[in-house]
């Protein structure tokens, strides 16, 4: 993995359901505004973790533009560009690439992924079995999974934390 960064993981926002729908519901826009301050200005105990300088989502797939819509107002705010050439079915390249390309040593690192393949690239990112349900649930849009690495890239810490950034987020 990355030496000396950190890797925070989300979900894409809000989607209706109907399977017609490639992008974010109202609340979905409303999230993707709302981690323009959040992922600005997140704090972890008493240190502010550095604004993501990476921006990573699933690429675009005939029934979702979720990823990508969700980080679009927060890669203008940073003026970042958007990596999305992936499929959400390849996070074990993702992870592969985080590992061996130097550019993502000692940065914060956000990925967008989609909900179905996220506990897959949570484990190739090197978490624990015990960090995730077997199934993200479909109605939970409000986790943010972190990855710490040292400077040999070895994995020194992952958690989830609810976001508690919208009405009706979880507290645990």
């Amino acid at each position: 993995m990355p030496k000396a960064a950190t890797l925070l993981v989300i979900r894409h926002a809000e989607k209706s359901g109907d399977r017609h729908d490639v992008g974010l519901t109202p609340a979905g826009m409303a999230r993707a505004q709302a981690y323009v301050a959040y992922f600005q200005n997140l704090a972890s105990g008493a240190s502010r973790l550095p604004p993501p300088a990476w921006l990573i989502a699933a690429a675009d797939a005939r029934d979702s533009r979720r990823s990508r819509l969700t980080l679009e107002p927060l890669a203008a705010a940073l003026g970042l560009d958007i990596d999305a050439r992936l499929a959400d079915t390849a996070y074990r390249a993702l992870a592969e690439r985080l590992h061996t390309d130097p550019r993502y040593d000692h940065a914060t690192i956000l990925i967008c992924w989609t909900h179905k393949k996220l506990r897959g690239l949570a484990k190739a990112l090197g978490a624990p079995d015990t960090l995730l349900p077997d199934k993200w649930p479909d109605e939970v849009f409000d986790w943010l999974l972190r990855f710490d690495y040292d400077v040999t890239g070895a994995l020194t810490a992952a958690s989830l934390i609810p976001q508690r950034l919208m009405y009706g987020d979880s507290d645990d």
